[in-house]
């Protein structure tokens, strides 16, 4: 059947697959994967983001009434994800006013951050943040509870407010967790106010309008995560990066093409500090040391990220540590061991076989302006 005799709403779904196609590309393009495992858990990745993009986008893709996405569990990842931390996502409209409500209860920080999109041609896709409050910043009652308004205007009763501005698109909340499992998480909705009429049925121009959406979502977000994980790698020093016996073999390689406007497209926080370190190829025999001193921050965490920007299998590996379960050194400093087996001193975190990726330290509320950490790569003893 030629392309005009289709409907709205499958043109759209075949620009859908026809995206899907672009996004495996990315997998096996010049700053994709490396190897069998990379290229499956590409592959993987891509389904996960399609995941949050039909529900976040699709389903719930209505800006008067909108709903949270959790984006992150054991089983689905992306952006570089912190172990058990919640992130929260709905969409906003800039010319509504929205309530947000709900209990605080004792999530280690809970934080609330308005992201703005460029729409212009230039720099479509774009992001910035508009506003951020978290929990030092908010009024709650003596039970907990709390409200937060988002808006272009302050309604009268707002104790918390942010302010929307005119490319604001979505809010995305944060919760993390010291000691995951025995702290109560925040609890919380969002709703516009007033509140709107119900919702009509979804339209077929709603239909296409919103899976068009998922289709520039799920590519913006494959190419952030490729693009930084490939910026990681061709900024570590090369020793540190590959090793040794690669470098004396094979001396400084080229790096490939690497379009750095994607990373625009990434969504950080203000309220967390970076650095980190990429590792290529690690192997049986090798580990990454890293040595520094714990930040004064209100948390802190060491993990290692795939080339996709996932965490590996927490559910059943040590795979991150915080300043809760970090064993430290009788001078207050602390060493971590990144291994594929345990090499038998503290703080071991385990690769799960994973031979290339980013080793990401953050740090939440931090005092500090820089952290103070060192990585070295050795051969393992024994």
């Amino acid at each position: 059947m030629p392309n005009d005799e289709f409907s709205m709403s499958e043109r759209a779904y075949r620009r859908l697959l026809d995206a899907l196609g672009d996004a495996a590309d990315i997998i096996t393009g010049p700053i994709g994967a490396r190897n069998a495992r990379e290229r499956a858990e590409g592959f993987r990745n891509i389904t996960r983001v399609l995941s949050v993009a039909l529900e976040m986008i699709l389903e719930k893709g209505d800006r008067a009434h909108p709903a949270f996405t959790r984006w992150i569990n054991p089983w689905r990842k992306l952006l570089g994800d912190n172990p058990w931390t919640f992130y929260d996502a709905a969409l906003i409209d800039p010319k509504l006013c929205y309530r947000v409500h709900g209990r605080r209860n004792a999530p280690t920080y809970l934080g609330f951050c308005v992201y703005g999109t460029a729409e212009d041609t230039a720099k479509k896709g774009a992001r910035r943040i508009v506003g951020n409050l978290d929990d030092s910043e908010m009024h709650f009652e003596e039970d907990g509870s709390f409200e937060l308004f988002l808006g272009a205007e302050r309604p009268p009763e707002a104790r918390n407010w942010i302010e929307l501005a005119a490319d604001a698109s979505d809010l995305l909340v944060r919760q993390y967790f010291l000691v995951p499992g025995e702290q109560e998480p925040a609890t919380y909705g969002i709703e516009a106010t007033p509140k709107p009429p119900a919702p009509e049925a979804l339209s077929e121009e709603e239909f296409a309008a919103r899976l068009d959406a998922v289709v520039a979502w799920v590519l913006d977000v494959i190419h952030v995560e490729a693009t930084i994980s490939a910026l990681a790698e061709h900024s570590t020093p090369h020793l540190l990066r590959d090793g040794e016996e690669y470098a004396e073999k094979e001396g400084e390689a080229g790096g490939p093409p690497i379009d750095p406007s994607y990373v625009a497209k990434a969504m950080p926080t203000p309220a967390i500090l970076y650095t980190g370190s990429w590792v290529n190829d690690l192997g049986d025999d090798e580990v990454m040391v890293v040595e520094g001193r714990p930040p004064k921050a209100r948390y802190w965490s060491i993990q290692l990220l795939s080339r996709w920007m996932e965490s590996p299998d927490f559910l059943h590996h040590q795979v991150f540590f915080t300043q809760e379960n970090t064993i430290l050194e009788p001078d207050g400093s602390f060493r971590v061991s990144i291994a594929h087996r345990d090499p038998g001193v503290p703080n071991w975190l385990d690769t799960t076989g994973l031979a290339s990726g980013n080793i990401t330290i953050r740090a939440l509320k931090a005092e500090e302006q820089s952290l103070d950490v060192q990585f070295r790569r050795e051969k393992l003893s024994g």
